[in-house]
């Protein structure tokens, strides 16, 4: 079967692109996430009968458009203020990732599915699979990290100039060690810490106070350079490093339950000034995420709302592309 579009990724910018094709008028649109359930790198996870942001933890609303959506979203009862005065912190309200999956409702996704590669056919992509599978598709969306989609091109023939500007963006790592506790935490009541932590711990945050759990977890973020430094160690290494490092923090504290995230690819050091990347092939290949920021980005970070925008505009040009073709094809007949 040859699917009209395919979008590599079950993020809020995979899902956003899947969303606005669909809303465009595109309905044959097959979302394809290699893990088990949509989010990306807005994560929950459960942690004894806890629960735990262990990704993004909030998100601010610089832009009118995105800022129209939120407010819908707040109305919904999906999302609501956090903390912070300047910008506000906006939390989902069952954990981040139960935003991406409400807003995935309606889509065709594959869970569990890795595309390890993308080859061209006669007519269309063929897209191969970990599990052995080929999907045949008109057009593709990747919104993988940029060294993961690049991964995937290496059978197409990129121009020189993309390959430069995607080979300049680069990663910090993460590690995010979490916790559950059996009483309260000793961090302030609004539920996040993030000054005068030990060196090499970025901020901590206690989901019972942030509202999300019923019962006391953290997750405990080291920096990027600390996690680059130490990638290379074994799970059971980090445990015990980080460990050492909170005693001055979480003296007072019996921790119950502990597990270890790693994120290779936890926030891009640089950043592409264009909403999605259009790779110029002989069918529409796009390429989008929180990397790919709007000329207007004044913040010049990649966020929440970066990977938001980017699947909207990815969406919007890729199903102008869609339908102007198939009205090519109607007028000729």
């Amino acid at each position: 079967m040859l699917r009209d579009v395919v979008i590599i990724g079950g993020g809020l910018t995979g899902v956003m692109a899947a969303r606005t094709l669909k809303e465009n008028g595109v309905d044959d649109v097959l979302v394809i996430e290699k893990g088990k359930s949509l989010g990306g790198r807005m994560a929950t996870r459960r942690i004894g009968e806890g629960r735990v942001d262990h990704g993004a933890q909030f998100f601010t609303v610089r832009t009118k458009h995105f800022q129209s959506f939120v407010e819908e979203w707040e109305k919904n009862d999906f999302v609501s203020k956090w903390f912070g005065k300047t910008y506000s912190r906006y939390k989902s309200n069952n954990g981040m990732n139960s935003l991406v999956k409400k807003l995935g409702e309606n889509l065709e996704v594959i869970f569990n599915t890795k595309v390890i590669n993308i080859q061209n056919a006669e007519d269309h992509y063929l897209l191969l699979t970990d599990c052995h599978t080929k999907i045949a598709a008109k057009a593709v969306i990747i919104t993988a990290p940029v060294p993961q989609s690049v991964e995937l091109l290496h059978n197409l023939e990129i121009d020189h100039r993309f390959n430069k500007m995607l080979k300049n963006v680069t990663y910090h790592p993460c590690f995010v060690l979490l916790a559950s506790l059996p009483t309260s935490s000793t961090l302030p009541e609004v539920g996040i810490l993030n000054e005068n932590l030990p060196d090499g711990l970025d901020r901590i945050v206690d989901h019972k106070k942030k509202g999300i759990s019923s019962l006391t977890t953290l997750s405990i973020y080291t920096t990027g350079q600390w996690a680059k430094n130490h990638y290379h160690l074994e799970d059971h290494e980090i445990k015990a490093l980080l460990l050492e490092s909170l005693k001055p923090v979480l003296q007072k504290e019996k921790i119950i339950e502990l597990q270890l995230k790693r994120w290779r690819y936890s926030e891009a050091t640089s950043t592409i000034k264009h909403p999605f990347l259009d790779l110029e092939q002989t069918f529409p290949l796009f390429l989008a995420g929180d990397v790919f920021l709007h000329k207007d980005d004044r913040s010049g970070r990649t966020r929440v709302e970066s990977a938001f925008l980017s699947g909207v505009a990815a969406g919007e040009e890729m199903a102008r592309r869609m339908v102007n073709k198939l009205n090519l094809k109607f007028s000729e007949n």
